[in-house]
């Protein structure tokens, strides 16, 4: 007997562009195809499936119901096990091709995201990698949902079903404006700075592992200045604002203001972070993952 399907694979993979963008006009684009083409297409599969998988709002764009997120989550998966039949019948296996999207913690993009791009780029030029830049929550969500096969974060809590590679450790670092009298030492105490102005790179999760440190070291934290950038964070402290306290260390001192900063190693027992490779426990990592989470792991090798 011969197997039918009531959809089509050009159908999810419309389908699935609307539910990247949430616009059919951008997704239509991306596809280049015509709208219509691609408004019909998910109201023939809509149709099909006997849900509604979006929610349209005029001039508003699109909104994933919940029939729409599990298919999306299928959608992907199926695409991943789809990519990797393809890739093993390919003469040159080592080398994989097609396209993958990855979630990335915010302020690890900057020191990750540029050599890891870079890299697949040499190894695997048919390898396209398309990168979503978010905060912790914003990375599993995207995991979640099935935007991203892959997310590259710090060891912050995921909940269930998220499967966690360990990949590198950063401990924490005090940072000063050059000018502050404790620039030029090699450690410190942060008792030494309990009573000066602290400027809290403030983001989801993250916020509450600086704060901690300062509390664990039995300091109440005279939190005087707060942003989302790091960039702006490290501006803050070199134009004598405050003091920080950050994992990851750009190579120049110099900031966007044109100040510089010191990095300073704090004495106490700090805990750092580790940075962690995620995907979903009940998916299996296609070859586009496994080669993206090669790659990540080559940056960080100490080898």
């Amino acid at each position: 007997m011969v197997q039918r399907f009531p959809i089509t694979l050009t159908q999810l993979v419309y389908f699935a562009e609307c539910a990247k963008t949430l616009n059919m006009t951008a997704a239509s684009a991306e596809l280049h195809v015509a709208q219509s083409a691609v408004s019909t297409a998910i109201t023939q599969l809509e149709r099909s499936l006997g849900a509604s998988l979006f929610i349209r709002q005029h001039s508003k764009g699109l909104i994933l119901t919940t029939a729409g997120e599990t298919l999306l989550r299928d959608a992907h998966h199926l695409f991943g096990t789809l990519n990797d039949t393809i890739d093993s019948i390919r003469s040159d296996q080592r080398e994989v091709h097609g396209s993958i999207t990855i979630a990335c913690f915010k302020t690890l993009a900057p020191f990750v995201l540029p050599r890891l791009l870079s890299s697949v780029r040499e190894t695997h030029p048919g390898l396209d990698v398309t990168v979503l830049e978010g905060d912790h929550s914003e990375c599993l969500a995207a995991l979640r949902d099935g935007r991203a096969e892959l997310a590259v974060t710090y060891d912050l809590p995921s909940g269930d079903g998220i499967e966690n590679t360990l990949v590198a450790e950063f401990r924490p670092h005090v940072i000063l404006a050059r000018s502050h009298p404790l620039a030029q030492r090699e450690r410190i105490a942060l008792a030494e700075l309990a009573d000066e102005p602290f400027v809290l790179l403030d983001l989801p999760s993250s916020s509450d592992y600086f704060v901690r440190i300062l509390t664990d070291a039995g300091i109440s934290p005279n939190l005087r200045y707060r942003s989302t950038s790091y960039e702006t964070v490290r501006s803050m402290v070199a134009m004598g604002l405050g003091f920080s306290i950050l994992n990851q260390r750009p190579r120049t001192a110099q900031t966007y203001a044109g100040a510089e900063i010191a990095a300073v190693e704090i004495s106490d027992d700090a805990a750092g972070l580790t940075m962690e490779v995620s995907s979903l426990a009940q998916v299996r990592r296609s070859s586009r993952a496994r080669a993206v989470e090669e790659a990540i792991g080559a940056l960080f090798s100490p080898n």
